[in-house]
């Protein structure tokens, strides 16, 4: 099947067609994801993202639905209640962003959508709301890194996890003065063009370093792809998996990984493969198969057990250099 954006933008239709239905407290639905942007598709997948607004309960926080193989629903269900003050969403770097698009209304109930769309664009891009939103990444990057200092996790696999989190929290500040949060997939695609567009090459370097990834790297990736891909199919075999680890997600995540791996530029394909896979690791029973490649991808990316002292510290002298940047920035635009 030819996948096109209009085949797309008709199955999101439909789908909030259907939740009417189903959904009689439904109050507005519209499009957030790669679904705005020029390519959707991704090693040959995507997802499309809708967000459904309710008047009264939220039946589920987030649903993953497949339609086909290659395309699957990611639904996030929200009430109308989160968005009571659309300026303060000017703020918000993960709901507001997604407000300011175009063409996002898939539904709404006397233009209630319209408005808000209207007050948080408003000024979105103002230096100042610019400055709140990265600043909160930061201060929640800063806040988790004295927690890994305060009490030290239990386990490595939860020391990892609060790593990546911070990590993710420093890049997405740090791009966060250009353009909206870093996704998944992208990841790594994204802040290469964010830090260029910055120049700031020498933070794209240094979160390399963190992540511990190097070129001579590339010739172990699909290895580890092939251990993340048999994990993620023993999860599903043993045990619930997370909702966005579950079945329809799968292509969605490997295609993905594997199409970056052999684009010119593997080193793209180290976020979401780490990333992916420490998920799943944290909610696979253990042992599993994958557990070889997976020891074998922390030591070679020196994110052992033994080396977590050593990568706090540099995470820290990180997070300064984004500080400092950042201080730069908001000198320079006078805020």
């Amino acid at each position: 099947m030819r996948i096109t954006r209009d085949l797309l933008h008709k199955f999101a239709r439909e789908t909030v067609r259907k939740r009417k239905r189903s959904e009689p407290d439904l109050h507005a639905a519209y499009l957030v994801g790669s679904l705005l942007d020029d390519e959707p598709l991704l090693g040959g997948t995507t997802d499309i993202d809708i967000i459904l607004v309710h008047k009264y309960q939220v039946p589920v926080p987030r649903e993953c639905v497949s339609l086909t193989p290659e395309i699957s629903l990611d639904i996030f269900h929200k009430l109308t209640d989160d968005f009571d003050q659309p300026r303060a969403l000017r703020e918000d770097p993960w709901m507001g962003y997604p407000l300011t698009r175009n063409h996002i209304l898939l539904y709404d109930t006397d233009h209630w959508l319209e408005f808000i769309q209207a007050s948080v664009s408003a000024e979105f891009h103002r230096p100042d709301y610019v400055l709140k939103r990265v600043q909160t990444l930061l201060n929640a990057a800063r806040e988790n890194w004295f927690s890994m200092i305060d009490t030290p996790s239990k386990t490595h696999l939860a020391w990892l996890n609060l790593y990546f989190i911070n990590l993710s929290l420093a890049a997405n500040a740090l791009s966060g003065l250009i353009g909206p949060p870093l996704t998944r997939r992208r990841f790594m695609l994204t802040f290469d063009h964010r830090t260029e567009q910055l120049a700031i090459d020498q933070m794209l370097v240094g979160f390399k370093g963190l992540m511990g990834f190097r070129d001579s790297h590339a010739d172990s990736l699909t290895d580890w792809t092939s251990g993340l891909s048999e994990d993620l199919l023993y999860l599903a075999e043993k045990t619930e998996a997370p909702i966005h680890l579950s079945n329809p997600r799968h292509a969605y995540y490997l295609d993905a990984i594997k199409a970056l791996v052999e684009s010119g530029t593997p080193s793209h394909a180290s976020w979401p493969l780490l990333r992916t896979w420490l998920d799943i690791r944290l909610a696979i029973p253990l042992p599993a198969p994958g557990d070889d490649a997976w020891h074998d991808c922390l030591e070679s990316l020196g994110l052992t057990e033994e080396a977590t002292e050593e990568k706090t510290e540099a995470l820290d002298a990180y997070l300064d250099q984004v500080d400092i940047l950042i201080e730069n920035w908001a000198e320079a635009y006078g805020v």
